[in-house]
């Protein structure tokens, strides 16, 4: 009898750890790779949305769907797609010089992240600009 009583407890405590730890969503991180687009045709940009667990990495078979807005600089951008799922938008330059904004709201984050992303002319030009991503953060006085 007390050895059953212990598989249960084990057994509910490592499904209780798994999903609190592992299975949970604690944060919303947003990549952007490469972090500048080049003002040629070719050149193209991707944001990522990754749900991340208690310890830092991808929450296991969990995904999280975003909402993209350019608040500035759609003048500079050719294409601007999202995927099915809405984790992940994909952004072409039309050859303009600028900075683009984007806001990325998650559905399990507290705060929309707002993307400030650079279009420069060449690689060397990359120094004098540099990519932002804020996080706006709301402060109760």
């Amino acid at each position: 009898m007390i050895t059953i009583l212990l598989i249960i407890t084990a057994t509910v405590s490592l499904v209780l750890f798994l999903w609190l730890y592992l299975f949970n969503i604690y944060e919303v991180k947003v990549i952007v790779l490469p972090e500048y687009l080049l003002v040629d045709d070719k050149s193209k940009i991707e944001i990522r949305v990754i749900p991340l667990n208690s310890f830092g990495g991808k929450a296991a078979f969990r995904e999280v769907k975003a909402k993209f807005t350019i608040e500035e600089g759609e003048e500079i951008i050719k294409s601007f797609v999202v995927n099915s799922d809405s984790n992940k938008a994909f952004f072409e330059s039309n050859g303009k010089l600028g900075t683009m904004v984007v806001l990325v709201e998650a559905d399990y984050g507290l705060f929309p992240t707002r993307i400030e992303i650079p279009v420069v002319e060449n690689k060397s030009d990359i120094n004098k600009w540099s990519l932002s991503i804020i996080t706006n953060l709301m402060y109760i006085w």
